[in-house]
């Protein structure tokens, strides 16, 4: 097998990055629980940091295409990753202040308090559930914790649009091969999620909740190692500087627009799976069985197989599917396995059963995912790579925002079941609206250049230009 030296040091550094941030970025709000936040303040607080975020991913890369600094601002934000995760650990968790009836409160401290174990001091096992929001908003413990998942986040999603900016700088043409550089961080966020699951698992017997020290000290190392990859790492964007005319121009392409409503509903779609799939997973092994012991393990296997076993493979293939059928049903076709995957957690009682299930995440995450990138890149104008890169980017972890905030809602004023069953019928629900104004705008288009051509009329805006180059290629179809 030929080995392609010149792209193997993105290769390496997907592997390290997400190998840095697969221990821990899936477990961010199960860990939020347990340091004493209810559900109610995380669904919050995932909605918050998306739309937060928005303006760091967005500002960093139009300044990275004005000033010609990706790499500054690449290392930039692996820094403010690892400072933020350290933050994290060291938070200290949120006890409740004792109220009026001091009695009741004294059983109850007393209660969730245990003799010490070998390695672990005795301590206080916060409620997430007994502090009220107004509480939480008054205790210096948690704006720390969330300005500590604010930076990690912004660091997050910085880092994956200088990335996917550099990547497609190195592939050039080919595009189906981006699938393929980007599987290696599927690879390195299974093996290190399942490892970093197991270790907390062991590092945490005997002790009341557990200990992610293991899974914290497995991220910085990887990422530190990141850092000195990124600083070595040879690439060359061109020289022409942005021109936000003609950005602008191609965001007013109805088929342009479409995709990027699309990617809104994706990204909302992943944050109401990434914010609440965990916690339903506890949920539902707590029913299950109430001393049942292998749930953070359970949750490592899971995303294990959603890496590993699905959506590396799609990964690998999205190159080809997009290549066969085009960016908007390879868009339909994801839509429609997150129908398929949201309706499914809707009948789990054993909470082994989530395990086949994210057998479809390959199809739904994987396939919209490299769609998005694969999309942004064919589209976008000469010097604007990380600008278009970044709003793209925007769109999707927006939509975790509001993924975040209706989900919270819909476990508000129902059960977690019912919560994502309802937003798999809207996944369906929308796939069809999208397949029919895809059609619609295809049709349009269509008309409109025969109609131009037979006149003899020339296009009248860079923006049209743009629709029929695009048209040639076989983008927008």
């Amino acid at each position: 097998m030929k080995i392609d030296w010149e792209l193997f040091p993105i290769k390496l550094h997907y592997l390290v990055r997400f190998c840095g941030t697969g221990p821990l970025t899936p477990f961010l709000p199960v860990i939020a629980r347990h340091k004493g936040v209810s559900s109610t303040v995380i669904s919050l607080i995932w909605t918050v940091m998306p739309f937060v975020s928005l303006i760091s991913k967005t500002c960093a890369g139009a300044l990275s295409d004005y000033f010609r600094v990706h790499r500054q601002v690449f290392l930039g934000s692996l820094m403010l990753m690892i400072v933020s995760f350290i933050g994290i650990y060291f938070t200290p968790d949120i006890v409740p202040h004792a109220s009026s009836n001091a009695s009741a409160d004294a059983a109850e401290m007393l209660s969730n308090w245990t003799e010490p174990e070998a390695h672990n001091e005795s301590h206080y096992v916060p409620d997430p559930e007994s502090s009220t929001t107004g509480e939480l908003l008054r205790r210096y413990e948690f704006w720390l914790l969330f300005l500590c998942l604010l930076g990690q986040y912004c660091g997050h999603i910085t880092t994956i649009t200088m990335q996917e900016t550099i990547c497609f700088s190195l592939i050039g043409d080919a595009l189906h091969k981006y699938g393929e550089q980007r599987l290696w961080g599927t690879l390195g966020w299974g093996i290190s999620a399942v490892a970093g699951g197991a270790l907390v698992d062991w590092y945490s017997r005997g002790m009341l909740k557990p200990d992610y020290a293991p899974a914290y000290s497995i991220a910085v190392v990887f990422l530190t190692i990141d850092l000195v990859i990124v600083g070595r790492l040879r690439f060359s964007i061109t020289p022409v500087k942005m021109d936000p005319k003609k950005v602008r121009g191609i965001f007013k392409i109805p088929a342009v627009l479409l995709v990027l409503i699309t990617t809104v509903v994706v990204g909302a779609s992943c944050g109401m799976i990434w914010t609440f799939q965990l916690l339903l997973v506890e949920d539902v092994a707590k029913m299950w069985d109430s001393n049942f012991p292998f749930t953070k393990l359970l949750q490592g296997i899971l995303v294990f197989v959603q890496c590993l076993l699905s959506e590396m493979p799609f990964f690998y293939l999205a190159g080809h599917i997009i290549a066969k059928i085009g960016h908007f049903y390879s868009f339909f076709l994801a839509l429609l396995a997150f129908c398929v995957r949201l309706c499914f957690y809707y009948t789990v009682t054993n909470p082994w059963w989530f395990i086949p299930i994210e057998l479809v995440h390959g199809m739904s995450f994987g396939l919209a995912y490299a769609t998005m990138a694969s999309y942004a890149n064919s589209i976008t104008p000469k010097g604007a790579e990380a600008t278009t890169q970044a709003i793209f980017g925007a769109a999707f972890f927006g939509g975790t925002g509001v993924g975040g905030l209706v989900g919270g809602w819909l476990f508000e004023i129902m059960t977690g079941w019912k919560a994502f069953l309802t937003a798999g019928i809207a996944n369906g629900i929308y796939a069809l609206i999208f397949l029919a104004i895809h059609l619609i705008i295809s049709q349009s288009t269509k008309s409109q250049h025969v109609r131009g051509r037979k006149e003899g009329k020339p296009n009248e805006s860079a923006a049209e230009e743009e629709m029929e180059k695009l048209q040639g290629v076989n983008n927008i179809t």
